[in-house]
């Protein structure tokens, strides 16, 4: 059928230039990697195993959890030295050093967080899930930095296989962000717009100083309130739509994403989960790449050189 063979012939065409190793894809992965990294940093190993009732001590190193870098080591082997290996792993990944060598040890990281802390926030779950998505596409990344341009062509079999996983990080991106806002209007104060006003009151997750004021007095008015809780849900659904559309469109969700987590970070602190989302955005909104020959080192008039082969960029 003309219509198939011509998707077939769109999807060949940009999965031929499809490529992930640009600064876009270094700089989301550095800031997710960050993310988790202050949270390890900040946060006493006590504080990241406390007891919880009902559920025990943790970490749990039983079926798939025994993998973790928590349950790593015998008795001698205490969490601390653990917290420690995870953060030297996490800091050369957000470094940009060697992508195809951390890949795996990043997720892995991500992995050992999420399943071992006791009282996760929702943002090491995504963390681990974007590392695993990411680990294609480190594999295929080449560079002795992330934040360097590629020196020479990926592969057909790696477009292939990162251009699938790039798909995959974006619709994943997506759901969640569908999931989230389209969930939300199933819940009274969601749907009727008052859920902003009781979330600054949190005892635990409302708007601390210096923002306090300004947006309690702000919240007492109901048309502030409609807008801020309104305007969430529609950030969140134009953000899952924008992932799945056009380079230009990605950028934008991106924006909305800062601003969305920002003003997140700004009342109700969660900076690792809010780090952790802006970081996915960033990644989604990698554009699509383009070739353009690598320059003859020395010459001024733009030639390439024969021993080196074309350079991949993003546009």
């Amino acid at each position: 059928m003309p219509a198939v063979q011509s998707l077939a012939d769109r999807l060949a065409e940009r999965t031929a230039r499809h490529d992930m190793r640009s600064r876009w894809f270094g700089a989301g992965r550095t800031v997710i990697a960050v993310a988790q990294l202050s949270f390890m940093l900040l946060t006493p190993v006590k504080a990241l195993l406390v007891p919880v009732v009902g559920l025990g001590d943790y970490p749990h190193c039983n079926s798939v959890r025994a993998a973790s870098a928590m349950c790593l080591g015998d008795a001698g082997v205490g969490p601390e030295a653990q917290r420690w290996l995870l953060i030297v792993i996490l800091a050369v990944a957000a470094s940009g050093y060697r992508p195809r060598w951390t890949a795996i040890p990043h997720a892995w990281a991500t992995y050992s967080i999420a399943v071992s802390i006791a009282v996760p926030d929702g943002g090491e779950s995504v963390a681990m899930i974007m590392c695993f998505l990411l680990i294609p596409i480190g594999l295929a990344d080449d560079r002795t930095w992330h934040w360097q341009q590629p020196t020479r062509e990926l592969a057909p079999s790696w477009r292939t296989l990162t251009f699938v996983a790039f798909l995959a990080v974006r619709v994943q991106i997506a759901y969640l962000y569908l999931d989230s806002a389209i969930s939300k209007f199933g819940v009274a104060d969601w749907a009727n717009g008052t859920a902003e006003y009781y979330f600054l009151r949190d005892n635990m997750f409302g708007v601390g100083k210096p923002w306090d004021g300004l947006f309690l007095t702000l919240s007492k008015s109901a048309f502030v309130v409609v807008a801020l809780t309104w305007g969430a849900l529609i950030i969140e659904i134009a953000i899952g739509v924008c992932v799945l559309a056009s380079d230009r469109w990605r950028k934008a969700g991106l924006a909305m994403d800062i601003v969305l987590h920002g003003s997140i970070i700004l009342t109700m602190g969660l900076w690792s989960f809010a780090l952790v989302m802006i970081g996915s955005a960033v990644v989604c909104a990698t554009p699509e790449g383009r070739v353009i020959p690598a320059p003859q080192r020395g010459a001024g008039n733009g030639a390439t050189s024969p021993e080196r082969p074309a350079v991949l960029a993003q546009a």
